[in-house]
């Protein structure tokens, strides 16, 4: 550039125009500054946010995407400044279909301070279920943003898949008892007849009482799985397997039962479940004949059925000691009272007192060989040394006492070798034990409700009995420490199992009858949380949040710790709607100010302001009926129109107009006037 400057001429104006341009020059390069700003430097800019997570699950795009089970994810990241004094930050969060591009209408910001971590979650209605997302984030320090972090997909999965097919096994068909303890057994699983390509796997537990359990892969060409595993004890097995999809979404639980047989199992078993005599479940033959007066009374937690005994003369007995085929030859072999053997029975008392009352026992001639019972206010197991009318024995009794009203599960285990008597109550093997050396082999029957003492029936039980059950062995804590596991609760929705998204569900857990239960584990949306159970039934409520079938699972846990099997329940969460429009006058098309608009059923009601607008929201999704209509001189209304509101806003605008008569003219003017 060439510049000029009128004056002084010779070497001082020469100088003089040098110093005038050095001036203009910067006098230029300040204005210039100050008109336009420098970009900033690089250290003065935020940096790139870190820490991404798509709803709880660490930043992963392609194959390794997550799968979101909401359809309102939560995404979150760490914003940072490397200048200190820089306190104020906003980090903005876009998201976009996969596929798509990045928009400034799919964004979500926070501000916070430096360091600090922001989220935000994406509102309900913006995402579709089964759809895969790109998000990406920045942030904003009040003069420049900074660099984008990296981009992060995730997938929204909505659908907890379906239940398996069914549960199939050979070698523990259902039905009658099959196999042994320890002995392992192949379980087929077949996929559902829908929804199979989504599944990844199956989980299965026994009788576990939480959710899920071992996991096995389904196979690539049938989505069905195979496994092997052992029943982990005899009698009554409850297998629950579970569909599992590739977001980790289980399914509603399959039950499959069946039942494993001695000899690692009772040499005879009596529930009660049946009318007249009680059959043996085992297969063994060991029927118990109900005399003087034995009826049936509800089984603990109202589940089956129990022996009811007065106390007075009822007890139920089998025709002689109780058999059991021979583990090697099958021959039929009576259990011996002077070997080793156990005693199971699950009580409860009418009331608690002086003497002894048997719960079961085995008759000699003249006494009982055993007692398994109460005595006083203690829980007792009793052996007698001899067959005679005043023998020796050997007892050992409850750390506490007993409780009348109360279920109790008890059982007596003698242990030839050691020559000891256990006792446990509720799975708990009591502290103290007993010995006795000898000992008798009873020849008569196993009675239930009664004792035998100088050759007369005494003793007599006034309450409930079940679950009986006679081993040709000790069993073992745990599985006696199974056998008093609660029973399961009962889940029902006080006020309906359908509930608007974003609200409260009332869920109530009960264990009627189980006095033993003192609170509830339950799954809130994916929270393990505990209530307490007050007189065996408590109340809470979970949120509302992801719209569709969900379910609520439970379990019932005692004093010692014993969780009953799990039990699960569905409800419904329907997602909140909404409807707005205008109230247009058809003949001018200008909104209408005073109309009154309603909406059926629901009886909502309002009144347009000068804009002609109306909003209803925060109801159910479903068919409702809209009107407009405004009083006046020349009345106008919309008529009814019928529509379908979803679960996501609606716009339906209300022509009205005014009343026509028979040949179709209008039988007033609107303009003349509505007031």
């Amino acid at each position: 550039m060439r510049l000029s400057w009128p004056g002084k001429s010779g070497r001082n104006g020469g100088r003089e125009r040098y110093r005038l341009l050095s001036v203009s020059a910067a006098f230029a390069l300040a204005a210039s500054l100050l008109a336009i700003p420098l970009p900033a430097a690089a250290a003065d800019v935020p940096l790139a946010p870190t820490n991404l997570m798509s709803h709880g699950k660490p930043c992963a795009t392609g194959a390794e995407r997550p799968s979101v089970l909401t359809a309102t994810p939560v995404l979150a990241a760490r914003q940072q400044h490397p200048t200190p004094g820089k306190q104020s930050l906003t980090t903005s969060f876009y998201w976009w279909p996969l596929g798509g591009t990045r928009n400034e209408t799919d964004v979500l910001s926070q501000a916070s301070g430096n360091p600090s971590n922001v989220s935000q979650a994406i509102p309900a209605g913006r995402l579709t279920d089964g759809s895969s997302y790109v998000w990406q984030a920045r942030t904003f320090d009040g003069t420049a943003f900074g660099p984008w972090s990296v981009k992060c997909q995730f997938t929204v999965d909505l659908t907890p898949p379906p239940a398996p097919g069914g549960v199939t096994s050979s070698d523990y068909p259902s039905g009658g008892p099959h196999g042994g303890v320890g002995v392992p057994g192949v379980f087929e699983v077949t996929a559902p007849a829908e929804g199979a390509d989504d599944i990844a796997g199956y989980e299965y537990s026994f009788d576990s009482g939480t959710v899920g359990g071992t996991f096995v892969a389904a196979r690539a060409h049938d989505h069905g799985a195979t496994f092997t595993v052992a029943p982990p004890h005899d009698g009554s097995n409850r297998l629950t397997v579970w569909s599992t999809d590739r977001a980790g979404r289980r399914s509603t639980p399959f039950t499959y039962s069946f039942s494993v047989r001695a000899p690692a199992g009772p040499a005879a078993e009596w529930t009660f479940d049946e009318t007249g005599d009680a059959g043996d479940l085992t297969g063994h033959g060991n029927t118990a004949v109900l005399s003087g007066g034995a009826t049936r009374t509800d089984g603990r937690g109202g589940v089956g059925a129990a022996l009811s005994l007065d106390g007075v003369s009822a007890f139920a007995a089998t025709n002689g000691p109780v058999r059991a085929p021979n583990p090697d030859t099958g021959t039929m072999t009576k259990v011996r009272t002077d070997h080793t053997f156990t005693v199971t029975a699950r009580v409860k008392p009418s009331a608690t007192g002086d003497g002894e009352v048997a719960a079961v026992s085995a008759d000699g001639a003249l006494t009982s060989a055993y007692v398994l019972g109460r005595s006083g206010d203690r829980w007792t197991f009793r052996m007698a040394g001899s067959d005679a009318e005043a023998p020796v024995s050997a007892v050992v009794s409850s750390d506490a006492a007993a409780t009348a009203g109360k279920w109790t599960h008890l059982a007596g285990v003698y242990d030839s070798f050691t020559h000891e008597l256990r006792l446990y109550v509720n799975g708990v093997r009591q502290s103290t034990t007993a010995t006795l050396e000898g000992g008798f082999r009873a020849t008569g029957p196993v009675a239930v409700g009664r004792a035998k003492a100088a050759g007369v029936a005494t003793g007599f039980f006034g309450g409930a009995v079940d679950d009986v059950r006679v081993y040709d062995y000790a069993e073992s804590d745990p599985h006696l420490a199974a056998f008093a596991v609660p029973v399961q609760p009962v889940i029902s929705f006080p006020d309906g199992d359908t509930v608007s998204q974003g609200e409260k569900l009332t869920v109530r857990f009960d264990v009627p009858g189980d006095e033993n239960v003192v609170r509830f584990e339950y799954d809130d949306n994916g929270s393990n949380r505990s209530v307490e159970a007050i007189g065996g039934s408590a109340t809470v409520t979970i949120d509302a949040r992801s719209t569709g079938t969900n379910v609520v699972s439970a379990v019932a846990v005692d004093a010692a710790g014993h969780r009953s099997p799990e039990v699960l329940a569905s409800f419904t969460v329907v997602g909140v709607a909404s409807v707005s429009g205008t109230v247009v006058d058809l003949d001018t098309f200008m909104p209408v100010e005073g109309a009154t608009v309603t909406m059926e059923p629901g009886g909502l009601s309002m009144v347009t302001g000068p804009d002609g607008m109306y909003r209803f929201d925060g109801f159910p999704a479903g068919f409702y009926t809209l009107s407009a209509s405004k009083d006046g001189a020349c009345p106008l209304s919309s008529g009814n129109t019928r529509l379908h509101i979803d679960d996501s806003a609606v716009r339906r605008d209300l022509p009205v107009f005014p009343p026509f008569d028979d040949s179709g003219m209008p039988t007033c003017t609107p303009g003349q006037g509505s007031e």
